[in-house]
């Protein structure tokens, strides 16, 4: 799994209950990160820190709702979540 520092921890701690993170699956997470840094995804850990209950979909629910995410941003998807890491909220419908 990605390196998490004592920052990270707190702010995911601060951002989720002890109930959710408790349903990290280490192995899917690894699988979702691998898929995002293919992607170009640099900022994949502000995502998981910001937006775990995503992480918390088996990786074949995350990278079809991811896919949809990037067709409906178009070309420009890495650069505009970058931008604006609440687009990522779109992966929600």
């Amino acid at each position: 799994m990605i390196e998490l520092d004592d920052m990270d921890l707190k702010m995911l701690n601060e951002n989720f209950d002890d109930e959710t993170i408790s349903k990290i699956d280490e192995e899917n997470v690894k699988k979702i990160f691998d898929y995002l840094n293919k992607n170009n995804i640099y900022y994949s850990k502000d995502l998981f820190i910001t937006s775990l209950d995503l992480f918390l979909l088996p990786y074949d629910i995350f990278i079809e709702r991811f896919e949809n995410l990037k067709k409906e941003l178009g070309l420009n998807y890495v650069d505009m979540l970058a931008e604006d890491i609440t687009l990522i909220e779109l992966m929600y419908k």
